[in-house]
């Protein structure tokens, strides 16, 4: 099993800010430094939550700052709300800046208001996100030779003369994944050959999605060392807390889950005008307005031997990569360290991958 620090904090206001990613850059320099293999940054915009923004920005200043064999995934960046070739562009610088060790992940987004504040439209999301990514793969494949390539999309034109600059690290560009959360967007994400994240899922229920991930890559012709790559670095994510006892960790997470379930309502109400709002309320999957199935799939909760005997039920459904969140739910910063600190001192030295890589 291998772990990477997942960086999603929410903030309650513009006081909270700066502190907030303060801490969490701290916290991402500090979990590699102990053995943390990855370090997993999202894409959120004006929604209080993800305060940092945009995650190929902070990835970039982390990067000097931790292990150069430490892993930067993307998780995710959202196509629609991205100029292609400028998305292209950040991608691979973001690949030269990380030596290579880069996994972009892409998904189409949940908040309308993100997608309000953007100027996007959310009812086609997902076609866009497709024909983005399309958009986007045949620039980064684009010789300078080549005829100019003219692209389109739902909000934007242009024409690429020359080619995507700079080119990657190692190729025209970095690795690829897609989150997802069904048998579709698995099969599909395995014909490209891509690693699959995904997040609030429970062990019995990714089992079945990683053997189908598998047999898919296998299907397309895949060898075994391909394969095993890909499983060693897709994911599973989800939100921790670990304290001194179960009690203490659960009552916690409940009070987390409270403060999260009232900003949702607040979030999603102020965006109750915009198209297709109300679907978007249900594709965020499991929500903290349903505390004991948020409890039950979104998160590990406990002591240290409880969390370490939760990772080792995905250890053995066939995870081998876990992204771990330990600031969320307006944490305070003191609250965040101390869950943090029991993992990497009494769970992590139990799992090989943290060990090797002290």
């Amino acid at each position: 099993m291998r772990f990477s620090i997942y960086l999603n904090p929410q903030t309650r206001g513009a006081e909270e800010d700066v502190p907030i990613i303060e801490s969490i850059a701290a916290q991402a320099v500090r979990a590699t430094r102990a053995g943390v293999q990855g370090i997993a940054l999202t894409e959120h915009h004006f929604s209080g939550y993800n305060t940092y923004g945009n995650n190929f920005m902070l990835a970039s200043y982390l990067a000097s700052q931790v292990p150069a064999d430490t892993m930067f995934l993307l998780a995710v960046a959202v196509p629609t709300l991205h100029n292609p070739m400028r998305l292209a562009q950040s991608a691979n610088l973001l690949d030269i800046l990380t030596r290579g060790h880069l996994i972009v992940g892409f998904a189409a987004g949940g908040s309308p208001v993100e997608y309000a504040g953007l100027g996007r439209d959310p009812s086609v999301r997902h076609e866009q996100m497709m024909h983005n990514l399309e958009v986007m793969e045949l620039a980064l494949d684009k010789k300078p030779e080549d005829p100019a390539y003219e692209w389109a999309t739902a909000f934007e034109h242009g024409s690429l003369r020359t080619r995507i600059m700079p080119a990657a690290y190692h190729a025209a560009r970095p690795k690829f994944a897609r989150a997802t959360q069904n048998d579709e967007g698995v099969v599909w994400t395995a014909r490209k050959g891509w690693y699959l994240f995904t997040a609030r899922e429970s062990a019995d229920a990714m089992g079945p999605r990683l053997a189908l991930y598998a047999d898919t890559l296998a299907e397309s012709g895949r060898d075994e060392e391909f394969i095993s790559e890909r499983l060693d670095w897709s994911l599973v994510q989800k939100q921790v807390i670990v304290a001194e006892t179960d009690a203490v960790a659960v009552r916690f997470a409940r009070e987390r889950m409270e403060e999260m379930g009232a900003h949702q309502k607040k979030n999603f109400a102020s965006a109750s005008d915009i198209r297709d709002a109300e679907h978007l309320k249900s594709v965020v999957g499991v929500s903290p307005q349903n505390p004991d199935e948020f409890l039950q799939r979104a998160m590990l909760v406990g002591s240290p031997a409880t969390v370490a005997e939760q990772i080792s039920a995905f250890g053995d459904a066939g995870v081998r990569h876990m992204s771990l969140l330990f600031n969320f739910g307006f944490m305070r910063r003191s609250d965040a360290d101390r869950s943090l600190d029991l993992f990497l001192e009494q769970v992590l030295p139990q799992f090989d991958a943290g060990a090797a890589r002290r």
